[in-house]
């Protein structure tokens, strides 16, 4: 799993241990998807840790968690709530993939009250919330985003979204290779290109580098980063992933209508 992280550094160093106590809770009841006679039941599930008040934004740090867990019985719950997992402990600024989220509250503390007290004028409010639900399910295919917005000092936020897709029979995660015959890629990538263009204003003979856009080898290309919805397909480009932050993210929508020939889904 790659987490985008240019031109800016997050400058942490996680270090030590908190005493401060966890709120952990679910929603009261289960939430279900029907899919072929079979409920797929999961709970919303919420971890939250704190340092200090958050008062004016300001001497505080915060830890904030949402998530679903599957409970029904299955590979499908056991691939997703395992990639769920790898994925909310996997923070960008850290080398290593941490194996508990009061672990990286902890250390998340730890560092913010020794910066206070190596500087005493130092107020500024640090946060973590990080995300992932469950977008619907299509077909046999469940789509879900996780998404990260954290804050440690410094200029920028960090903020990075992901979309992975499910095979609700087999729990494997879908790449786009094994929705589209290599032999289309090149055609939807050149409509996906159209729409781009289209979304931002590119006129069609202006390179996509002269635009302010840095694709690899200055061609167009269509990520990993996508969402299967029943209207068609949703890619994501993060921050940095193609332009400067400027830009921002990119959300690019390719109705299924231009698919349809070129994809096993629809």
């Amino acid at each position: 799993m790659k987490k985008i992280i240019s031109f800016f550094i997050l400058s942490i160093i996680f270090i030590g241990c908190s005493k401060d106590k966890a709120a952990i809770s679910n929603s009261e009841s289960a939430k279900t998807f029907h899919f072929n006679d079979t409920d797929i039941r999961y709970y919303e599930k919420i971890y939250f840790k704190s340092y200090g008040s958050r008062k004016n934004d300001k001497d505080f740090a915060e830890l904030k968690i949402e998530y679903p867990e599957l409970i029904s019985s299955g590979v499908l719950s056991d691939s997703i709530n395992k990639f769920i997992k790898n994925y909310l402990l996997d923070l960008p600024f850290n080398e290593d993939q941490y194996t508990s989220f009061d672990e990286i509250a902890d250390s998340l503390f730890s560092n913010y009250i020794s910066l206070q007290q190596e500087f005493d004028d130092y107020h500024i409010g640090w946060y973590i919330n990080a995300n992932s639900k469950i977008n619907g399910v299509f077909k046999n295919i469940m789509s879900i985003t996780c998404e990260e917005e954290i804050y440690t000092g410094g200029a920028n936020t960090f903020y990075n979204l992901t979309y992975s897709n499910f095979n609700i029979n087999s729990g494997k995660l879908i790449t786009l290779e094994s929705i589209i015959n290599y032999n289309n890629i090149g055609t939807v990538e050149k409509i996906g290109e159209g729409l781009f263009r289209k979304l931002k204003d590119i006129p069609v003979n202006q390179p996509l580098k002269e635009a302010g856009f840095w694709f690899e080898n200055k061609k167009f290309f269509l990520n990993d980063n996508f969402a299967i919805t029943d209207s068609g397909l949703v890619f994501f480009y993060n921050l940095y992933e193609i332009a400067p932050r400027s830009e921002g993210t990119t959300k690019l929508f390719i109705p299924k209508e231009k698919l349809i020939s070129y994809i096993n889904i629809y």
